[in-house]
């Protein structure tokens, strides 16, 4: 995400999971960032951003291994949410690509 607000509530966002976990109030927050990244036309953090906050809506966790050597829920949706902080990176971007495409099917 390229706009400095956006960048803030997901790095809040990150903090926030490390503290105390996953939880809908997480919910929010990520819908807020999702609008900043449709101001921006990023269809792909518009998109990531949508399915991980119906995600956690929908399951109340992030239960699912996206990265191979990230074991837990928290530090899956840490290493997501730092994906869409850090996404001008063009390998963040083909990885969150895989990401984004591991919840879609899973939706």
């Amino acid at each position: 995400m390229r706009n400095p607000k956006g960048n803030e509530i997901l790095k809040k966002l990150i903090s926030e999971v490390e503290n105390n976990g996953i939880s809908a109030s997480l919910i929010a927050p990520l819908q807020e960032a999702r609008e900043i990244a449709k101001s921006e036309n990023d269809p792909l953090i518009t998109r990531s951003l949508r399915l991980l906050w119906q995600h956690i809506e929908a399951n109340n966790s992030f239960e699912i291994p996206l990265a191979e050597e990230i074991e837990s829920a928290t530090d899956n949706l840490v290493f997501f949410i730092s994906l869409c902080v850090k996404s001008d990176n063009e390998l963040n971007r083909d990885e969150l690509r895989v990401m984004t495409q591991q919840l879609q099917e899973m939706a």
